[in-house]
Order: structure tokens, then C-alpha cells, then sequence
């Protein structure tokens, strides 16, 4: 039997991301998972999950929870770093036939 953490070995997540989505989204743990690992696959995805850490970022200074807000800048830090791609679907694209 698979257990979450063998789950999280094959998504290429890490427990820290997991948390934030499950906490984000509002999800269970092992839901939270699966849609991770599924829109990591997306060109779009990289770019959704720090947007995810951001909106945690605003919502710790909005509570004026500053270790909270602090762990999740270092959060931010290490998801640019380990997440850095994926085309920002919310920024509308140059047509093809602008200058």
C-alpha cells in the first residue's frame, strides 16, 4: 500500500509545498497532492504555486502573523528557486502579429 509519503516521493513535490497547497485550497492532504502534482504538469503551473505562496505571504501580514509571514517568504524564496518557469497564464500574450 502506497502511503502519502511514497505519494509525495513520486509527485516531486516537497512536504512544505504539499501543506501550502492543502492549506490554500482547503483541501486534505491527499487531494491536495493530486491536483499539485497535476497542474506542476501544466506550462501554468510553476507560476500557480507561487501565486499560491504569495497569497499565503499576504494573508500571514494581513493577521499580522510576522513568523508566519516570515516562513512563508522563505517559502516564496525556495519555490522561485525550485519552480522557476511556466508562462503566467493571468499575462495575456503577445498576438503573433505585433511588432
Amino acid at each position: 500500500m502506497l502511503t502519502l509519503t511514497d505519494c509525495l516521493h513520486f509527485s516531486g513535490i516537497t512536504e512544505a509545498e504539499l501543506a501550502l497547497v492543502a492549506h490554500h485550497e482547503h483541501l486534505p492532504p491527499l487531494v491536495a497532492l493530486e491536483k499539485a502534482h497535476a497542474f506542476l504538469q501544466r506550462d501554468w503551473g510553476e507560476p500557480a504555486l507561487r501565486q499560491m505562496v504569495l497569497d499565503e505571504v499576504r494573508a500571514a501580514l494581513l493577521s499580522e502573523d510576522p513568523e508566519r509571514a516570515r516562513a512563508m517568504l522563505e517559502q516564496l524564496q525556495k519555490t522561485f528557486t525550485d519552480h522557476p518557469g511556466g508562462i503566467d497564464r493571468r499575462i495575456p500574450m503577445p498576438s503573433k502579429n505585433s511588432p
